[in-house]
């Protein structure tokens, strides 16, 4: 038997996050390969019912990741604002970073927050397609057909840095 529970409705800037939240981590062409970005798909609209539908217990889970997400910019990148109000690049870093926390919970949140938008864009069925047709190389291009991860300079040059600095290289099996 589902019990019921009371789940206010989100607030207006909860909406904006929740956009930009989801627009960030499947955004629309050119910045993908597929058809089109979740943005289409009125992810707010859809966040809201998800929490409408759990457990009490899951709907505040939800929510309190969705202010951890959006207040995010203020400790992971050090800016003044949230997540809807920087520039898309800054939401891509913002978003790495909590992925990437010491802080295995901020992870599995901010996972879990993931998980939740992919089950709204595998809803297209454009997508869906686009995602099990098979790509023919394109001779012309450079452009790897399957990017694992998209590392910044910035984060190389850290990555780099921290392998110097405990005496590794490259060949170190060697």
């Amino acid at each position: 038997m589902k019990r019921p529970h009371f789940s206010p409705a989100l607030a207006s800037f909860e909406l904006a996050w929740t956009d930009a939240a989801f627009d960030t981590i499947y955004p629309e062409p050119p910045l993908s390969v597929l058809p089109h970005g979740v943005l289409s798909m009125h992810p707010a609209r859809f966040f809201q019912g998800v929490l409408a539908s759990v457990p009490l217990e899951q709907s505040v889970g939800l929510r309190l990741t969705l202010w951890m997400i959006a207040l995010a910019p203020l400790f992971t990148i050090r800016k003044l604002g949230t997540i809807a109000s920087i520039g898309p690049d800054d939401r891509v870093r913002v978003l790495e970073r909590l992925l990437a926390s010491r802080s295995y919970f901020v992870r599995q949140l901010t996972l879990s927050f993931k998980a939740i938008a992919t089950l709204l864009y595998a809803r297209s069925e454009r997508v869906r397609d686009a995602m099990t047709t098979p790509r023919t190389p394109d001779r012309t291009s450079r452009a790897p057909l399957v990017s694992a991860t998209r590392i910044t300079s910035r984060a190389k040059a850290k990555i780099e840095a921290s392998s110097e600095s405990r005496g590794t290289h490259e060949h170190a099996a060697e």
